[in-house]
């Protein structure tokens, strides 16, 4: 029977923590009604070590066919050697595996291997969604810190009520959840991370819930609708 592996990497140079990685993993194999058999964690750099003190390797030499590795993103594979992305990624489908890049929604499969042009466009897909994701923290980090210069508060508000970039398409995601397409092909359709449909789903739960207590609701609002009601209700207090 086919086996999933969930792989995380993080740097303990910057300090980060694993639990972004893991849920990000654990939504998409959610989504896919894939069970996690088991977690291989990592922490070290991806660009000062090898793809065996990694921990590469070692996965990919118990991988069957019809196996699935899922990594957040293509970075996980290491940063700055192309050559050990590359053979790493082939050796898995060479292994009768799939490569699942749980952030963009991205697979490599073993038929990618008699496809080379499909090959390295999916893996420019998987790049050019990570640089994308980087590009986005940078001018936040930008941003903060400019505010933070000036005497600014550098967040927002804790339960802040803010306009979300999928609230336009509140009956759309409505809709596609009601014929069972998966979470993470509606992030895909709207160009967002599967992490941001998730907290965007969970706040208008939370927010409907805020409008409901606050004796505001009424059936069929629009969730922009009850946004703007709870912030002249909050207003009003």
């Amino acid at each position: 029977m086919a086996k999933n592996y969930a792989y995380t990497r993080i740097s303990d140079q910057h300090k980060q923590g694993s639990q972004g990685q893991r849920a990000c993993i654990q939504e998409y194999a959610d989504d896919k009604g894939l069970y996690i058999n088991k977690w291989f964690e990592y922490k070290l750099s991806g660009s000062k070590t090898s793809k065996e003190e990694r921990g590469l390797v070692a996965i990919i030499e118990i991988l069957k066919p019809g196996d699935r590795i899922l990594v957040t993103d293509i970075e996980r594979l290491g940063r700055d050697s192309i050559s050990d992305i590359l053979e790493v990624t082939t050796r898995i489908i060479n292994a009768g595996a799939e490569l699942h890049f749980c952030l963009s929604a991205y697979t490599l499969t073993p038929e990618h291997k008699n496809d080379v042009a499909q090959f390295f466009i999916t893996i420019g897909k998987a790049f050019a969604a990570q640089d994308f994701s980087h590009e986005k923290s940078l001018k936040a980090l930008a941003a903060a810190a400019r505010r933070k210069r000036q005497g600014l508060p550098t967040g927002r508000p804790p339960g802040a009520i803010i306009r979300s970039k999928l609230d336009v398409h509140e009956q759309t995601i409505l809709f596609w959840l009601s014929q069972e397409v998966l979470k993470t092909e509606i992030a895909r359709r709207l160009k967002a991370s599967p992490t941001t449909l998730h907290n965007w789903l969970n706040r208008r739960d939370d927010l409907i819930c805020m409008a409901r207590d606050a004796h505001i609701y009424e059936p069929g609002m629009k969730l922009s609708d009850i946004k703007t009601a709870l912030k002249k209700y909050q207003a009003n207090k």
